[in-house]
């Protein structure tokens, strides 16, 4: 998606010794990365909604709002040390701007919780709907099906990356908010630094 968006700055996947991590866990990685290279202040966390639910009971999570999980996003960065400055509130749901510190260094973290209920792949159904007017259900197995008879690719990775190529940024907009509006932000402020 961050192609449909290209910009100046990269984005950079680093494989993690720490094995792999999954909800809000995966913060805990800012302070593993800066000590490796302190000159990286800017994340990027993509954090399916299922992860950060994990426990949680039925009414819990379905009274889990915007504000509870900004409250667990600040709790975390906390108790790894990470000051908050600002976290900008004129975002979409479940898009989390953060201005922080860790000691000295200046941190710029994007936090994205997806899946409109529970997981991406609903919002990966809701762009197959879009573009090619079949609704699919918003279940792993079914994706993959629908990406090996349209693309030949059964891989979800693979066969959204095709989707994406081909799609509206309209639609693109429609079916990952919250994604499109930090990608555009991520470019919008490195612009400004240039």
């Amino acid at each position: 998606m961050a192609e449909k968006y290209n910009g100046a700055c990269s984005l950079w996947f680093p494989k993690s010794s720490l094995g792999k991590k999954t909800g809000l866990a995966v913060l805990d990685s800012i302070n593993t990365v800066i000590d490796i290279n302190p000159k990286i202040g800017t994340f990027l966390f993509l954090i399916d909604r299922e992860h950060i639910v994990q426990g949680m009971n039925r009414r819990s999570r379905d009274e889990l709002d915007n504000s509870d999980i900004k409250g667990m996003v600040e709790d975390k960065l906390s108790n790894k040390h990470i000051k908050i400055i600002k976290i900008d509130n004129n975002t979409p749901d479940e898009a989390f701007i953060i201005n922080g510190k860790l000691g000295s260094h200046v941190l710029q973290i994007y936090v994205l919780i997806q899946g409109i209920d529970l997981k991406i792949e609903e919002e990966i159904s809701k762009l197959i709907k879009l573009e090619k007017d079949i609704m699919i259900p918003p279940e792993k197995e079914h994706i993959q099906d629908f990406f090996k008879e349209t693309f030949h690719r059964k891989s979800i990775g693979q066969g959204t990356v095709k989707l994406i190529v081909g799609a509206s940024k309209n639609n693109l907009r429609m079916s990952f908010p919250g994604l499109t509006f930090i990608l555009n932000a991520i470019g919008n402020l490195y612009s400004k630094n240039n």
